[in-house]
């Protein structure tokens, strides 16, 4: 008898094996190089979107002007309020190539930094609220007087305006502590 050329049963089983195999190990490979991917691209949103909020607080916080504000009740408030023991910081800014000073808010409420702002700078109230940054464990600001102290409550008296510079610190969810420290271009 004469064998003919060909591939036998086992010989077939067995690459189809090692050709699923393959197949396996490159989907997975696949899989995850997509789910890194992923994490990079979420990563760099998240020190995108605090990198743009300490950015726009620092120009408010540069702009900074010794114009007070108004209360609900049309009471004077300070140009640079930040209460004792709140995460919050009330600022008024020069305006915009020529527009009357703009009053701005940065508080930090249910884990997101906010940016609140006013329609006009002697407005009782804020009129939009715009959320700068999600997942922010806590904030601190924190003002320098002229004696170049920190403070965490301003204005310290009622005469004073504007500190030299603030100070702040970001505590995020995932860890990790950010902290800039801005000069105020209007102070003395």
């Amino acid at each position: 008898m004469r064998r003919q050329a060909g591939l036998t049963l086992i010989e077939i089983l067995v690459a189809a094996s090692l050709l699923a195999l393959l197949g396996v190990l490159g989907w997975r490979g696949l899989d995850a190089s997509t789910r890194t991917a992923a994490q990079v691209e979420s990563s760099a949103a998240r020190w995108q979107a605090i990198a743009l909020a300490c950015e726009r607080l620092g120009n408010d916080v540069r702009q900074a002007v010794g114009v007070p504000g108004r209360d609900a009740d049309g009471r004077e408030t300070p140009a640079w309020a930040q209460p004792a023991g709140a995460t919050e910081l009330t600022l008024t800014r020069s305006g915009d190539t020529g527009d009357s000073p703009r009053r701005v808010t940065y508080r930090w409420r249910d884990g997101r930094l906010e940016l609140l702002t006013w329609p006009a700078f002697d407005a009782p109230a804020a009129s939009r609220s715009h959320v700068l940054i999600e997942g922010v464990a806590a904030v601190e600001f924190a003002a320098l007087d002229p004696e170049r102290r920190w403070h965490s409550a301003w204005p310290l008296q009622a005469a004073q305006r504007l500190p030299r510079a603030l100070r702040l610190r970001l505590h995020l969810v995932e860890g990790g502590t950010i902290e800039r420290i801005f000069d105020v271009a209007a102070a003395p």
